[in-house]
């Protein structure tokens, strides 16, 4: 499904809005992903970007700078090295910069995951336009940003993939809890899954999964576990 796309025209360069909110760029590109829908994005420097589902950003390339803003949801990069123009994506209260490399960035309000496929990263954490302090993180390594804290978490290269398993359709969990899991799906379909109490929430699921084949991973849930599933047009509540 294709991702919806607008000029926001301009004439000054950048109008801060209130802090927490994000900027307005002049003569910035605007991609946009319904629920369960993603988009691969070709940027005119050579850039490539593939948005997640439900995810929305802006693009402000030109000659003497490159610079994303990423307003909600996730996005994979692909960043075309270009010497003396670094590539940054901001997010929130936090940014990313980088001069060449893979890495996606999620954004779910003010917790921001980055996580880099190839090459090396830096995520600054900002107050206002100020940055505090800085994270370098490299290939196969997980950054997780909330509010004023930055903690990094060296992982392996596959581990990485997995967790960008969504590009290819696909979810992956590793031992997750089911009530995570079940939030993960939201993600990506209108119809939600609700587990209804704690015990069948703290049930460990690992595996690969069809991101927008919700319904038949309920099944398997009710085939492996006994769980109890009933479904409505608008959700599927899980229960013991």
């Amino acid at each position: 499904m294709a991702a919806s796309v607008a000029l926001l025209l301009g004439f000054g360069a950048l109008r801060l809005s209130q802090p927490g909110q994000a900027p307005e760029i002049a003569s910035a590109i605007r991609y946009d992903t319904a629920i369960g829908a993603t988009q691969a994005v070709g940027l005119s420097d050579g850039s490539k970007v593939q948005l997640n589902t439900a995810s929305t950003i802006r693009a402000a390339i030109a000659d003497d700078r490159r610079e994303i803003w990423l307003d909600q949801g996730e996005a994979y990069f692909e960043v075309a090295h270009l010497e003396g123009r670094p590539f940054v994506v901001h997010a929130g209260n936090h940014q990313v910069t980088v001069i060449g490399t893979k890495f996606s960035v999620r954004r779910d309000g003010d917790k921001v995951q980055v996580s880099v496929l190839e090459g090396r990263v830096r995520v600054d954490d900002l107050d206002r336009t100020q940055v505090v302090r800085s994270t370098i993180i490299s290939g196969g390594d997980i950054a997780l940003a909330e509010g004023p804290a930055t903690l990094s978490i060296s992982k392996s290269a596959s581990r990485v993939e997995d967790a960008l398993a969504w590009r290819d359709g696909m979810l992956s969990f590793d031992q997750q809890r089911l009530g995570d899991v079940a939030a993960e799906f939201n993600r990506y379909n209108r119809r939600k899954m609700v587990v209804t109490d704690p015990e069948a929430a703290d049930i460990r699921i690992g595996g690969m999964f069809p991101a927008s084949k919700p319904d038949s991973f309920v099944r398997l849930l009710r085939d492996a576990y006994g769980l109890k599933i009933e479904a409505s047009t608008e959700e599927v509540r899980i229960s013991n």
